[in-house]
């Protein structure tokens, strides 16, 4: 009876180890493109990267949500042959409107090329970013698959070809005319040739035959789930956009490089989410959300942690970072590095206990207060901005996320106390299996 509570924690911070390693090589993988360009391209070209690389996330984020909260939701209720059907048909159903996509945006660059509303080297970013997003857009769902089915180890092995392609094509972007469109192709074909692996190591979990039309079913679910997740992008990164439109590209690189410093964190909170997300399915269908509740708080206050000692070594270090290692010493560094550190905080306390609401699919209510946060945190950033320059963004961002904060705490104790405690779970060691 002792033994099955220490194999589950065993197999639990296998788990976990696997994914947090994952995650800190991609991390240090996107540090070290960041780094690259930073060094050795100008700042507007390094703007264009992240606005591109913005979009892609946009994109992702919204497949992954769309898709992949529903089928959080809807997996411990399916048997294998189900699930290998409905992952065939969902892979079957983003392709079509994947191809779609991609021509309709390749399609609207040349057309802004040929009326003179893009430039040939704007142009030329849309369509290596569409590319990007095309690629991304399937190693993420199969990514995805395999970390629903617990296999992070043969994600890890995937994600490792990842890196090595990418790093060895962006030392070789900054050597071209256009490092932010070499840049871009050579995340398209380090997610292509991650993809592959990722495909043959799924081989028959996916049916390749399966009818497609999945999607629809569940587009009503899948809609609010991802409308709350693009809404929150928003104010997470569509600042971006803003800073771009209201100053310039080279206030974009600013923002970018400070908070660039802060992505192992970021990544480390995205890995941790891909095996807690079915891990807190499990849970809230053993135990209810009010001890669901509980052992998410211990996840939120471990992150918090974490991110204040890495804060901290991040501002002893800034002066190397910025001067030494960068090459680069923006305005307003110092303020926006304890803005930046701030947000994080915030968010990574916030994701762990957002997934009772999430589990409990009140994705209305989430994307009611996504909403109304980020107006807030545009409009901060838009009026901030016009008065103390780059900062005011970040300024936005941290209002918008401290008012989200606030909304997902409130939504997350009301769906704890509808919760009967004589029905909540069997047992503590039965949530654990």
């Amino acid at each position: 009876m002792m033994n099955a509570p220490r194999s589950s924690a065993s197999s639990i911070a296998r788990l976990f180890g696997s994914s947090i390693v994952d995650q800190a090589m991609l991390s240090a993988a996107n540090f070290g493109v960041g780094l690259i360009l930073i060094r050795y391209a100008p700042e507007a070209q390094y703007g264009f990267y992240i606005l591109a690389f913005n979009t892609m996330i946009l994109l992702t984020t919204l497949q992954g949500t769309f898709i992949g909260t529903p089928m959080v939701i809807r997996l411990p209720t399916l048997d294998e042959g189900e699930r290998r059907q409905w992952m065939g048909s969902l892979l079957r159903d983003q392709k079509r409107w994947g191809l779609l996509g991609g021509i309709l945006a390749l399609l609207a660059a040349g057309g802004g090329w040929a009326a003179g509303l893009l430039d040939h080297q704007s142009a030329t970013v849309v369509v290596a970013a569409t590319m990007l997003v095309l690629a991304a857009l399937y190693r993420e769902y199969l990514r995805g698959i395999l970390l629903m089915y617990h296999r992070p180890h043969h994600v890890l092995a995937a994600d490792a070809v990842y890196v090595v392609v990418l790093l060895a094509g962006c030392a070789l972007a900054v050597r071209t005319a256009m490092p932010a469109v070499g840049a871009l192709l050579a995340g398209m074909l380090a997610a292509l040739a991650c993809a592959r692996l990722l495909r043959r190591t799924l081989a028959t979990d996916i049916d390749s035959q399966a009818a497609p039309g999945r999607l629809r079913e569940i587009a009503r679910m899948g809609f609010w789930a991802a409308s709350g997740g693009v809404i929150y992008w928003l104010f997470n990164q569509g600042y971006n956009f803003l800073t771009a439109a209201t100053l310039d590209l080279t206030a974009v690189a600013a923002l970018a490089a400070t908070r660039l410093t802060l992505m192992p964190i970021n990544l480390l909170l995205a890995g941790m989410q891909k095996q807690l997300t079915p891990l807190a399915s499990h849970w809230m269908h053993q135990m209810g959300a009010r001890r669901t509740l509980r052992r998410l708080m211990l996840f939120s206050l471990a992150l918090g942690v974490t991110t204040v000692v890495y804060g901290a070594v991040i501002w002893l270090l800034r002066d190397w970072i910025f001067l030494d290692l960068m090459r680069k010493d923006f305005a307003q560094r110092d303020t926006l590095l304890l803005l930046w550190c701030g947000l994080f905080i915030l968010m990574v306390m916030r994701e762990p206990v957002m997934m009772v609401a999430v589990l409990r699919q009140r994705f209305q209510a989430l994307s009611g207060a996504t909403l109304a946060c980020a107006v807030i945190s545009l409009a901060t950033s838009y009026v901030a901005m016009l008065h103390v320059g780059p900062m005011g963004a970040a300024i936005g961002i941290l209002v918008g996320e401290a008012c989200y904060c606030a909304a997902v705490i409130v939504l997350v104790l009301r769906e704890a106390r509808k919760d009967d405690p004589a029905a909540a779970p069997r047992n503590e060691r039965q949530g654990t299996e």
